[in-house]
């Protein structure tokens, strides 16, 4: 989806315990695993963050700011 839209435009919902179904991740305890994977596969520190909730972050204030 980065290469789509833009790593400024993605963002990683965990949303487990509101699924209906089993989550790629077992536990949020996961989560630093996906961190290494991200970079692993050549993202930067800052692009992991906005990913992993910095976009998120970013939007949210945009619409209740």
């Amino acid at each position: 989806m980065a290469e789509i839209v833009g790593v400024d435009h993605v963002g990683f919902g965990t949303d487990m315990r509101g699924l209906t179904g089993p989550s790629v991740l077992d536990d949020y305890r996961d989560l630093p695993l996906l961190t290494e994977k991200l970079l692993a596969r050549g993202f930067t520190a800052a692009d992991v963050g906005k990913i992993l909730g910095g976009n998120y972050a970013r939007v949210f204030a945009a619409t209740v700011g």
